[in-house]
């Protein structure tokens, strides 16, 4: 029996007065935002030149500056979860450290966890 293939759907987007149908499985209100964010990148760049520059140059242009935004998101992503680790992993040590140390040296009875009776704390007399 073949698998039934997931719902593919034409969004309709503008990007630098152009408009493009893109085939996506994903939110329009994504794709869109997507879209305006490539139209708002391609746009800039085509301000900061005094010609007028093609627009698959601009379009490559802009693919280059947000290839470097992802890749310097990525490695700003993997700074963060290794300090995180490395937390974690200090953390993990100080609670280790914490358990080993004897019960007595804590001030606390350890006759109970030796099989023996611990003593209840004494009460002060009632008058």
């Amino acid at each position: 029996m073949p698998q039934a293939r997931p719902q593919v759907d034409g969004v309709l987007v503008q990007i630098m007065d152009e408009e493009y149908c893109i085939a996506t499985q994903r939110d329009v209100g994504e794709v869109q935002r997507i879209a305006a964010y490539v139209d708002r990148r391609m746009r800039e760049i085509a301000a900061q030149h005094a010609r007028r520059v093609p627009r698959t140059t601009l379009a490559v242009l802009a693919a280059m500056e947000i290839a470097s935004e992802l890749l310097g998101s990525l490695a700003e992503q993997e700074r963060l979860a290794a300090t995180a680790r490395e937390n974690l992993d200090r953390l993990q040590r100080l609670v280790d450290a914490r358990a080993a140390i004897p019960a007595r040296l804590l001030g606390r009875d350890s006759g109970a966890a030796r099989g023996g009776v611990a003593e209840s704390p004494a009460r002060p007399a009632s008058s």
